[in-house]
């Protein structure tokens, strides 16, 4: 026979109703000998039936004691208490029979079965085992309704706490103890089946992209465990590859899905990527908070997406008005109860961006600058407006330079004007350098001046030294140049990382190389003595000219001592992705510039120069950075000495001489690894290589010097490598001091700069 205990409640009620009422009879048609007017003394109190549970356990609940009346009352209340026991499957009524001297009481109950065996189905996420370890119930006691009851507790808080909670009213489906074998089979529902899964919300992405993410799928029970792994899912996938922060998930249950017959239910998610609602700035005093906010991209009502939080962190660094930038975005800020909204702070502390300076120096020899000073000021940050200007000076004995310079990065304030950017400068520069002269044929050391008719012959000399010609000792040619103009240009941004620039400029220049009488250049040097030179618009292979010590076809004749005027157009493109433009480890630095002076122009020159600089970096290793840096340029046409490309120990750190030319190409590769953990002290291994040449120059020796080598229609290449180390000194406001130690072709060099060599 099976037990149901869910029909239990009904039959003791039954039992008890029929109790009371054979209690009823056996009072009222009792021999009036055997009831008094006060009520029968019981005489003795006794229970049958029960097998396994102890009668002391019964008895100790008996309140109808011999000796005592008898109460039909308190016999009821007997049969309530034994009941509560919760050992038994019945209760019959009571014997209550005539006894001499009172009543005897016989109370009979039917056991529960001793349990045999306890199973559990459906169950698929906790084990029979577990469930069994937290029932007090076990094989071999007699199945107790009232343990059995604390045990469904047990069982239901459990899953709970796993994470089923609130889907169904009990986890304990359904009991079936067998009363004959004593087998106790517990149903376990662990929560609702899944019909289908809702995405609500604000997921930024379609739900037909994020369902197949989910753990939570059609058939699937549903639990806390279940959402919990899809919320990290989803959090990882929205870090790893869309780079945006999860703000809120919420979701689960759908209570109005629910269909307890089937055990099913809907699961509805509601997904929020995190979004800015205000932008705030701290800790500027001087930047104007417009000045910090046009650089910033991410804006009100944009997601929170950590590569253009990035972005916007190197756009501030770049800047150079801070010495720290912090950016920290509080959830739920200003609306608590949206915790996918929140506020975007960007902290900034504030360094000096004004500076004076002033210096003395001095270059002896006879190519050097003598005594010179300097007198600076400049500004990058102008009254904390963004703008920029500097005022240079600089004199010497030999050498005197001025520049004004101005810069706008964003004309107006609306988002149209603020797309165009303007720079300008004036400037002034003068020099004169002696340099010495060697004699050509035969002549040596102090040259014989022959006299004819008591005027000296005149004597050919040359800039140029050679392996039959030596240096003329106390004689030096005088070299002179001087340029005044100005010079404008006009970015335009045409996306985040790219601008396009036009612009103009203009100079009037002048350039005079001169040998004392009765010195003279011969062929194709600088002739200052015999006839005029010719213009720098015919020159040609057969009247090359040797301005500035070079003789090449594609070199200027400007060595007149008359003033030229020289003007240029410009126009390119910049692109840079850089994360940090003074120490860079990933991105890419890119310009492409086109430069023309054509006498349409009003210039007295015809000539193009392009340019193709470009950076790269790479972070390798742990923490290391490796970049590469190539430079392109190319010229056509004949142009003036001040307009050749030049390359210095800045480039070329295992020389100490200039490299110039027509047209070139210049490689780096360079391993920046930090010592500290802060990074301001970086060993670097690098390599340079150059390949040179100057257009149709004339076969020169190369010994090394700051003259000008060239081979007709020929590449020069030129390589070293080395190491060296970078220092950031914040207090002096230099971000980057570089020491290299290289080694070239003839010898090893130590270059000294600020900034990194690219």
């Amino acid at each position: 026979m099976t037990f149901d205990l869910r029909r239990a409640p009904s039959a003791l009620v039954r039992c008890a109703v029929a109790l009371l009422a054979l209690i009823v009879l056996v009072t009222f048609v009792a021999p009036s000998a055997a009831i008094s007017a006060t009520g029968p003394k019981i005489v003795s109190v006794d229970v049958t039936g029960n097998l396994h549970v102890p009668t002391s356990t019964i008895m100790a609940v008996v309140q109808a004691q011999p000796g005592t009346t008898y109460d039909p009352k308190v016999v009821q209340g007997d049969l309530a208490r034994i009941n509560a026991l919760g050992y038994f499957a019945d209760i019959a009524p009571p014997l209550v029979r005539a006894r001499p001297g009172g009543v005897a009481i016989t109370y009979r109950v039917v056991e529960n079965p001793v349990l045999t065996a306890i199973n559990f189905t459906g169950n698929t996420t906790v084990k029979s085992d577990t469930l069994l370890a937290l029932m007090d119930l076990s094989v071999g006691q007699v199945f107790n309704t009232n343990t059995f009851r604390q045990d469904v507790l047990k069982i239901n808080n459990y899953y709970e706490r796993i994470g089923f909670g609130g889907q169904v009213p009990t986890h304990v489906k359904d009991i079936n103890l067998d009363s004959k074998t004593g087998a106790l089979t517990l149903t376990i529902q662990e929560g609702l089946t899944i019909r289908k899964v809702i995405i609500g919300g604000d997921p930024l992405l379609p739900p037909q992209v994020l369902l197949p993410m989910l753990a939570a799928k059609p058939g699937v029970v549903f639990s806390d465990t279940l959402r919990n792994e899809d919320t990290k899912t989803l959090q990882k996938f929205y870090d790893d590859k869309l780079h945006v922060e999860l703000g809120n998930f919420e979701g689960g249950i759908d209570p109005s899905s629910i269909d307890l017959k089937n055990g099913t239910a809907d699961v509805k998610y509601d997904i929020y990527v995190a979004r800015v609602v205000a932008v705030q700035i701290t800790g500027n005093t001087r930047t104007k908070d417009q000045v910090i906010r046009r650089e910033l991209l991410v804006r009100p009502g944009m997601v929170v997406n950590t590569d253009a939080i990035k972005r916007d962190y190197e756009r501030l660094n770049a800047l150079g008005f801070f010495s720290k930038v912090e950016p920290d975005f509080k959830p739920g800020e200003p609306d608590p109860k949206k915790p996918q909204d929140g506020t975007l702070i960007w902290h900034v502390t504030e360094q000096r961006t004004a500076s004076a300076s002033i210096g003395f120096g001095y270059s002896g020899g006879i190519t050097g600058q003598g005594l010179y000073g300097t007198l600076g000021y400049q500004d990058s940050n102008l009254h904390g407006t963004g703008d920029s200007a500097s005022l240079q000076f600089q004199r010497g004995s030999r050498t005197n330079q001025s520049q004004l310079s101005v810069g706008i990065p964003y004309l107006g304030n609306n988002p149209k004007t603020q797309k165009y950017s303007l720079s300008a400068s004036v400037f002034q520069n003068g020099s004169t350098y002696y340099y010495p002269v060697y004699s050509i044929g035969t002549t040596s050391g102090i040259a014989a001046v022959p006299i004819v008719g008591g005027t000296p012959a005149p004597i050919p000399v040359t800039l140029y030294p050679s392996t039959n010609s030596s240096q003329i000792t106390g004689i030096v040619a005088t070299s002179s140049s001087s340029s005044l103009g100005a010079q404008v240009q006009v970015g335009r941004r045409l996306s985040i990382p790219t601008t396009a620039f036009v612009g103009f400029s203009g100079q009037q220049v002048k350039y005079n190389t001169t040998v004392p009488t009765p010195y003279f250049f011969q062929g194709s040097q600088p002739n200052v003595l015999i006839g005029p030179t010719p213009g720098p618009l015919n020159s040609n292979t057969s009247n090359i000219n040797g301005s500035f010590g070079i003789a090449a076809s594609s070199i200027a004749n400007v060595n007149t001592g008359q003033p030229y005027q020289l003007n240029q157009a410009s126009f390119g493109f910049r692109v840079g992705t850089l994360d940090d433009p003074y120490n860079p480890r990933t991105g890419v630095s890119a310009t492409l510039n086109e430069a023309i002076s054509t006498p349409g122009l009003g210039s007295s020159f015809n000539f193009t120069q392009t340019t193709l600089d470009i950076s790269r970096f790479f972070p390798v290793l742990k923490n290391a950075t490796f970049g590469v840096h190539g430079v392109a340029q190319l010229s056509t046409g004949v142009i003036p000495p001040s307009q050749l490309f030049t390359f210095s120990d800045q480039q070329m750190r295992g020389y100490q001489q200039v490299f110039y030319g027509t047209d070139a190409y210049l490689g780096q590769a360079e391993l920046r690894q930090p010592l500290t953990a802060d990074r301001k002290l970086t060993l670097a291994f690098f390599v340079d290589e150059l390949d040179y040449r100057i257009r149709g120059a004339q076969p020169l020796l190369d010994p090394y010097t700051n003259r000008i080598v060239g081979y007709p229609g020929n590449w020069s290449l030129r390589g070293d490598y080395g190491f060296g180390f970078r220092f950031d000194v914040p207090q002096l406001g230099l971000r980057t001091v570089r020491v290299d130690f290289a080694k070239g072709a003839n010898g090893t060099h130590t270059s000294f700069g600020i900034g990194q060599s690219f």
